[in-house]
């Protein structure tokens, strides 16, 4: 029976396991850079284990045409960086888009007491979190447990799902800095690469930056081929945190 039931709350935990920094970019059209690192168009669709890239325009193969490019998790993990272009300021996205970076840089009452019980609920997600790996921890240790088959393996899979649904809530130099403009660090072709924006939230997968100033001259000149039809009104981009870092901080304009 707590084979069974850990096997059913395994894969629970991995139908719910969706970066939640990633979910914000769900149904929109972004630009994300394939395995070969060509840059491509489309609409991204999340799911537990992988996401879609749904393109605008069914793309002519040798096999017949396609609709969309399918990343796997441990591909997922490669990719630096996703893209989504803000919207025309003119149109209702556009109003919707302002509001919410208002929102972001200034935060109502509202705002910060829903983001302190946020962080209170997913510091007890922590606790529970890691209550619950120790307790399978050491049912995996007892001696009449452990002679069943497979069992090692079925709570190593329990103890890795909750370890990805409950992740770390709260990283105190993150959460100061939320709102602010700072500067990130990436790796680069040719070194480190600089780029600015305002951080809005994060995860342990993900650094989510608002209005970026990219520097990169090349990542630019790409970004223009693959999106030739369109205005660009600004960037919001999901950094990896496994090939990007905050390295600096900004004073506010507001302050000067």
């Amino acid at each position: 029976m707590l084979l069974f039931a850990s096997a059913l709350l395994g894969t629970v935990l991995q139908r719910r396991s969706k970066d939640h920094c990633l979910k914000k970019f769900e149904g929109r059209a972004v630009i994300i850079p394939s395995l070969t690192g060509k840059l491509m168009e489309g609409t991204l669709s999340v799911f537990a284990q992988g996401i879609q890239i749904i393109y605008p325009q069914k793309v002519d193969q040798e096999m017949g045409l396609v609709d969309s490019f399918v990343l796997h998790p441990a591909e997922i993990e490669k990719i630096p960086y996703i893209i989504r272009l803000a919207p025309d300021p003119d149109t209702r996205a556009g109003v919707l888009w302002r509001r919410e970076m208002s929102r972001i840089l200034h935060p109502t009452i509202i705002d910060r007491l829903q983001r302190s019980t946020l962080t209170f609920y997913n510091m007890l997600k922590d606790a529970f979190g890691q209550a619950a790996k120790a307790i399978l921890g050491a049912l995996s240790k007892d001696s009449a447990f452990s002679q069943v088959k497979d069992s090692g393996k079925r709570l190593e899979e329990v103890r890795s799902g909750l370890t990805d649904l409950v992740p770390n809530a709260w990283e105190p130099i993150l959460e100061k800095y939320r709102g602010r403009r700072v500067v990130l660090e990436r790796k680069g072709k040719e070194g480190s690469v600089y780029d600015s924006g305002v951080l809005e939230d994060y995860s342990s997968k993900y650094l989510l930056l608002r209005e970026v100033k990219l520097q990169d001259p090349e990542l630019l000149e790409s970004i223009d081929r693959t999106v030739k039809s369109k205005r660009k009104y600004g960037y919001d981009i999901l950094f990896s945190r496994k090939l990007a870092i905050i390295r600096h901080t900004m004073l506010d304009e507001s302050s000067n």
